[in-house]
């Protein structure tokens, strides 16, 4: 397994209007409806290998948003910063760089952090 470390809800934040990370929103459906989390791309966690796997030539894919047109390439070394139900997101982030990115962080506090960090 790979090691992946929490980051701050303001750290992540920081980090995503930056332009340093990419925020992944990997909370179920079922919870999202919490409210959204500007800037984040928006992936169902049952879908992440199909959506984050590396192509069969070995480069990394273009993360498309679930609800709008939005892409962005995502590099092998590109910050991740994962949020979903608290206690899935290690596991989540873990996933994540098991596909072979090296960067990757779950928000300590999940969405609740956030929203009281903006």
């Amino acid at each position: 397994m790979s090691v992946v470390s929490a980051i701050s809800a303001a750290e992540a934040i920081d980090h995503s209007r930056a332009g340093n990370a990419v925020m992944v929103d990997a909370r179920p459906q079922v919870v999202r409806h919490q409210g959204s989390l500007p800037g984040a791309f928006v992936v169902e966690p049952s879908e992440l290998p199909d959506l984050l796997s590396p192509t069969p030539t070995g480069t990394f894919p273009v993360i498309r948003d679930a609800g709008e047109a939005r892409r962005k390439k995502i590099a092998r070394d590109t910050e991740i910063a994962v949020v979903s139900v608290s206690s899935e997101a290690p596991r989540i982030a873990e996933q994540i760089a098991d596909l072979g990115y090296t960067n990757v962080r779950y928000v300590d506090g999940g969405y609740r952090a956030l929203r009281s960090t903006t």
